[in-house]
């Protein structure tokens, strides 16, 4: 069985993190391979991954049918001093993180929320009154359960990196705050709901603020106040390596805005290989995926013909299941959060910044390339946004978004792809120009509501009954 690509990492780091912050100590055992594969909803061989890198790094101790006994073995101080080089250079980012998860996580939650039934709340209830030390906090756990009702993978995969990143909820204790919260049982949703928000709001609050103090006074007690920087960075958890679906997207792109004219042939493999930076193979198997989504087509001796129209795009290629997954999802992902993005980011932009935004919205309308508006405005907002956590999110949207280039182009059916974004973008235009930036705001959640809408209807008629 295959590991889940970048899964492994999730318990890595999290039992990682609590052996080098003494939650477990020397002698010790972790919970055995099934209920961790419980606790994280992954398969026993992901599971096996991240056991078999913590015991390569000294962490733990493996042995056939038995539990991972913890031998890291720590000097006095040392469990303050791993915690203190850990949260150190991470200041900034968990302060930003601080601001930026209520605007992505909070219109992500009450989605969630709102699609529960009785019994699915009845099921949450009875999960989280057994919820025990082996697990991380009570709100991630909760939290992991409201985004599980998105059933958006890229969803839990950003969560689950901003807890990979910020940390300090893998040390949760044994009975926490909002435990109580399931133990009357007649609470409604709303109440315990309501209470539940409260609850987690204040324990993040001083959590958080704890944090603070302590990473103030670890920087002179370790002489740590010029450490480097490290901001968060979102890992996008896949079934291939990376670098080649990073690389695709930048090709789309390419096509997208002129730099690889349809009709005309991409550069040749070496070329490619030395401006991107990576081997040859990386760039062959990238061209594979190409073609496999129609985009591309390679002829022996002349090379890879960038596409007028998508030809018949193979389904049977995980390669581009994946890339039908991943659009899908940051539709529905963007489709929920660009509204409040939008405003935060406008609100903070300034005037000369909002105009070059709308000049540019008009350009893509002048030149007849309204399809641009996407790379256009998500761009705007990696720039100016400022808030870190959300320009990386969206900076990582934007290279999701490429991969939907294909499948509308499928399905428009040869019609003019400028004039499927035309007048929506005339009008965001016009409401920027105007300062009317709620309407301007709404426009684009709008958009990419109808985009995802029409994106499923479509592959409902090409492949009915598989989603």
């Amino acid at each position: 069985m295959k590991t889940d690509s970048g899964r492994y990492q999730l318990v890595y780091d999290y039992y990682e993190t609590r052996i080098l912050y003494g939650f477990y100590i020397r002698g010790e055992h972790l919970p055995s391979i099934l209920k961790i594969c419980a606790i994280f909803q992954l398969a026993p061989a992901t599971v096996r991954s991240a056991l078999r890198l913590l015991e390569k790094r000294g962490y733990i101790k493996v042995a056939a049918r038995k539990a991972a006994e913890v031998v890291y073995k720590a000097r006095p101080g040392q469990f303050r001093k791993n915690a203190a080089e850990y949260f150190a250079p991470r200041k900034e980012g968990i302060i930003d993180l601080f601001q930026s998860g209520k605007l992505l996580f909070e219109p992500l939650w009450k989605t969630g929320i709102r699609q529960w039934n009785a019994e699915d709340w009845e099921d949450v209830r009875r999960t989280l009154k057994g919820t025990s030390a082996d697990f991380v906090a009570l709100p991630v756990k909760f939290y992991i359960l409201v985004l599980g009702t998105l059933k958006n993978e890229l969803v839990l995969n950003l969560y689950w990196e901003m807890i990979r990143y910020i940390r300090f909820p893998y040390l949760g204790g044994r009975r926490e705050a909002g435990a109580d919260c399931f133990a009357a049982g007649t609470d409604t949703k709303n109440e315990t709901v309501s209470e539940l928000e409260q609850k987690f709001e204040a324990d993040y609050n001083a959590a958080v603020k704890e944090l603070l103090i302590f990473i103030e006074r670890a920087r002179t007690e370790y002489s740590l106040a010029d450490a480097e920087p490290v901001p968060f960075r979102w890992s996008i958890y896949r079934q291939r390596p990376q670098l080649r679906y990073t690389l695709a997207s930048h090709i789309i792109r390419g096509v997208m805005n002129g730099q690889y004219p349809v009709g005309s042939y991409l550069p040749s493999l070496q070329q490619m290989a030395n401006s991107y930076g990576v081997g040859l193979n990386t760039v062959r198997r990238t061209l594979g995926l190409l073609e496999s989504m129609g985009l591309t087509k390679s002829y022996q001796g002349k090379g890879t013909l960038v596409c007028r129209e998508p030809a018949k795009v193979d389904f049977t290629q995980t390669g581009t299941w994946e890339g039908i997954r991943l659009y899908r999802e940051s539709l529905q992902l963007l489709a929920l959060t660009i509204e409040q993005i939008s405003l935060y980011t406008l609100n903070h932009a300034k005037e000369a910044e909002k105009s070059a935004l709308a000049d540019g919205l008009e350009r893509i309308q002048r030149d007849g390339k309204s399809y641009l508006c996407f790379e256009a405005y998500l761009g705007f907002i990696e720039e100016h946004c400022p808030l870190s956590f959300v320009r990386e999110c969206y900076r990582r949207l934007r290279e999701l978004l490429a991969w939907g280039y294909s499948f509308v182009l499928f399905r428009i059916k040869g019609k003019s792809l400028h004039k499927e974004y035309a007048a929506i973008i005339a009008q965001a235009e016009m409401l920027l120009r105007q300062k009317r930036f709620p309407e301007f705001a709404h426009i684009w959640k709008k958009l990419m509501e109808r985009e995802e809408c029409q994106f499923q209807s479509a592959m409902d008629e090409i492949l009915p009954g598989r989603r």
